[in-house]
């Protein structure tokens, strides 16, 4: 580690998850335990030299010369609202590790669309925590996925936020590093960082912060960029939301991270509210997913046209764990089944039943199971009946490759590989988004080598899977993710909001900059 004149002492600490709150799940320490939950030491241990946000962190540390104080690193698959005693949990490990501790700043890795069984917004509840302990003065950076539903209010306890700009999001260290520089700037007294959210009147936008193409997210990104550009203007964020949370305040934001000695309040909040104008302006803006009655049509365009190598790589959008969706519909599968696809890998369907039953039969084993929908038999389709013979059994234990997530460890849970009909099924314990081409691998299945790869994602399965394929269809079987908003009863999201009341009374009752105050 360098050696600095002047060395901070920096608390880092995560609480990150996405929160889905149509789920029937509830997320416990057991969800947090399958992904990541390391205390002390053990964070740099497993995070150092990761594309992560505490990897980012630590190269901040080596950077800087800054004292790390390494508290507890938790993140845990998208799911429903985390328990109390795990909050409480986590809460106590961090509140140990702060004991004694003389500061002088803390970094945060939030998700930003967290919800607890106590708190509709999670990340304010944790600052008032955190606050309490460390004091109002200290400044405090944190780190946002881009689907964050980020609160004006959050504002009156953090200094610096800072989200990713990518889309799948292979941008986590480098988000780090900047929210680090900015908070190294703060404790050297060279800045008086603030921010200003503001929020549109819509609960979807931003063509859901997709970076992989031309769009509407690039497009505001350009212009959030020319804003930071201006002296006094520390960073800018655009923030697609999540739609799967029902809260008060779910939908798209613009963040921006401000100089108090250098830019008035009022002028960083015009910034962001001409960014949700901007916002406003594109919100018909959005890409379209294939409908499970056109996969079988497309599947046969695809093999009937010249095409270079590779799989056509579908992903099954409306079942993407990574939006808590339980990862268990057969909706898509019944369909390939039927239609009689052959050399197909399809993953990850999470069914810890059928696993310990595979197992159980040992490899080689042939057996009829009733395959998926255990969770919510009313959502993907209901479980089907399958005849397969086994054909790897794993512990689902892998180290992410990457892009995304790459060198940090990640768990399948007990996992086999299932061959059904021509169709190689990837059967997990665990709900895992398939954004990584070694979760394939746990059992054995080498994704390049089909003809069909299927992925139980939404966008960020492009980073590992996009240079693979000769073909990326996106289909919506109906799923708990799925993108049809008016699918969802909504009770709780502010009205009037776009899309699900008409504009004309939006317009009506105020303008967007109204709306926002």
């Amino acid at each position: 580690m360098k050696v600095h004149a002047m060395s901070f002492k920096v608390a880092v600490l995560e609480f990150n998850q996405e929160t889905n709150t149509f789920s029937k799940l509830k997320t416990g320490f057991k969800d947090f335990e399958a992904c990541h939950y390391f205390k002390g030491a053990a964070i740099e241990d497993n995070c150092r030299g990761t594309n992560s946000e505490i990897g980012g962190f630590i190269a901040c540390c080596d950077r800087y010369g800054w004292q790390p104080v390494y508290t507890v690193a938790a993140r845990a698959e998208p799911g429903g609202r985390v328990d109390e005693a795990t909050r409480l949990r986590f809460v106590a490990d961090v509140t140990a590790a702060l004991a004694g501790e003389k500061l002088d700043g803390v970094f945060i890795v939030f998700h930003g669309a967290m919800c607890t069984q106590t708190a509709d917004d999670a990340q304010i509840q944790l600052l008032q925590v955190v606050r309490s302990i460390v004091g109002a003065d200290l400044p405090i950076a944190a780190t946002f996925d881009l689907h964050a539903n980020s609160a004006p209010e959050m504002a009156d306890l953090l200094d610096i936020a800072v989200s990713f700009r990518t889309y799948p999001h292979v941008d986590m260290a480098d988000c780090a590093l900047k929210a680090g520089a900015l908070l190294q700037a703060a404790m050297r007294g060279e800045i008086v960082p603030a921010i200003a959210i503001r929020q549109p009147p819509m609960i979807n936008g931003c063509n859901d912060g997709r970076t992989t193409h031309a769009c509407a997210m690039t497009e505001l990104l350009e212009i959030a960029d020319a804003i930071a550009g201006e002296d006094g203007i520390l960073a800018t964020s655009i923030n697609a939301g999540f739609y799967d949370a029902d809260i008060l305040n779910t939908g798209p934001s613009a963040v921006i991270c401000y100089d108090k000695r250098k830019v008035a309040d009022a002028v960083a909040i015009a910034h962001a509210e001409r960014l949700c104008d901007e916002i406003w302006q594109r919100r018909e803006h959005q890409d379209e997913q294939l409908p499970l009655s056109a996969l079988a049509g497309a599947i046969a365009e695809h093999s009937g046209r010249q095409r270079g190598p590779g799989p056509l790589v579908i992903a099954d959008f409306s079942d993407n764990p990574g939006s808590g969706a339980y990862a268990d519909s057969t909706r898509l599968l019944a369909g390939l089944l039927q239609a009689g696809v052959a050399n197909a890998a399809f993953g990850a369907l999470c069914d810890p039943a059928v696993v310990a039953e595979l197992i159980a039969a040992g490899l080689g084993a042939e057996r009829e199971v009733m395959l998926g929908c255990k969770i919510d038999p009313a959502v993907g389709g209901g479980p089907i009946r399958v005849r397969g013979t086994v054909q790897a059994i794993s512990d689902g234990r892998i180290i992410f490759e990457g892009p995304m997530f790459q060198g940090l460890p990640a768990s399948l849970g007990p996992s086999v590989r299932f061959h059904v009909s021509g169709i190689d099924i990837l059967i997990s314990s665990e709900r895992q988004q398939m954004l990584d081409q070694n979760l394939f691998r746990a059992v054995g299945i080498e994704p390049a080598t089909y003809d069909i790869v299927v992925v139980k994602s939404q966008q960020h399965f492009r980073a590992a899977f996009g240079p693979l394929a000769s073909a990326i269809i996106e289909v919506d079987a109906d799923g708990l993710s799925t993108a049809n908003i008016g699918a969802r009863t909504y009770r709780s999201v502010r009205r009037p909001v776009y899309p699900l009341d008409r504009e004309g009374e939006i317009v009506a009752k105020s303008t967007s900059v109204e709306v926002l105050a």
